[in-house]
């Protein structure tokens, strides 16, 4: 099947001549760019799910005392950081109900430690990906920079064997150069950007984990407080 639209574009030429070099710096930008967008595209699903599950997790957080109740709940919203929070806690208190006798300070103490990590291990998952962003975003330039470059330097290297600095004899080289200028910016803008935008609503994430925990932290001890006052 041909596409003569595509063949007959100056970007499509000038990517067809590029040399041996300039074409293996293509590619690989072009894959820097291609995983980019598919890990920004699935983020863009994560945060989205994760926002709507939590938001709804916290409405029967707030409108229901029963703990029992709000663990059954809580296994319908697992894409959000503070369900899963909420379920490391609830486990945990029944360990130590099982033990029949509970020192307060160290309960409080155990159960803060439990839900700090389960939020440690949701935070490194939410970051699953900005890594590689802000890899791309970094050295896409310099890859990009580096086809400019030998560009360049094989437009002198045709100047020096043809003994000319006509347009013709330069032109392939130069424009080897601005293809993989173009494409180190085309891969690494995308990740930048991604890469920002995706940190912000992990540190949003993070400080609403924050929060939950010591929400979750204040009605076990009312809780404590209540069953103390009822002995």
């Amino acid at each position: 099947m041909s596409f003569p639209i595509i063949q007959k574009s100056l970007f499509y030429q000038m990517i067809l001549h590029a040399g041996p070099m300039a074409k293996f710096v293509l590619i690989i930008l072009t894959l820097m760019s291609l995983i980019s967008w598919a890990i920004i595209i699935n983020r863009l699903f994560v945060f989205k799910r994760i926002k709507n599950q939590g938001k709804k997790f916290l409405e029967i957080f707030w409108s229901t005392n029963d703990l029992k109740i709000l663990f059954t709940e809580s296994r319908n919203y697992g894409a959000s950081p503070i369900s899963l929070i909420y379920q490391s806690a609830f486990t945990e208190l029944k360990k130590w109900s099982r033990e029949g006798f509970i020192e307060k300070n160290m309960f409080l103490e155990n159960l803060t430690e439990t839900m700090r990590k389960t939020a440690q291990f949701e935070y490194l998952r939410l970051r699953q990906g900005l890594t590689f962003l802000a890899t791309v975003g970094n050295t896409a330039p310099f890859v990009g920079l580096f086809g400019t470059v030998w560009g360049i330097m094989r437009a002198f290297h045709d100047i020096g064997l043809k003994g000319s600095a006509s347009l013709a004899e330069v032109a392939p080289g130069i424009s080897e150069a601005l293809v993989a200028t173009a494409f180190g910016l085309v891969a690494a803008i995308p990740a930048v950007i991604g890469y920002n935008y995706f940190t912000q609503r992990v540190m949003e994430q993070k400080t609403i984990m924050e929060n939950f925990i010591t929400d979750m932290l204040n009605r076990i001890r009312r809780g404590y407080i209540r069953s103390e006052k009822s002995k």
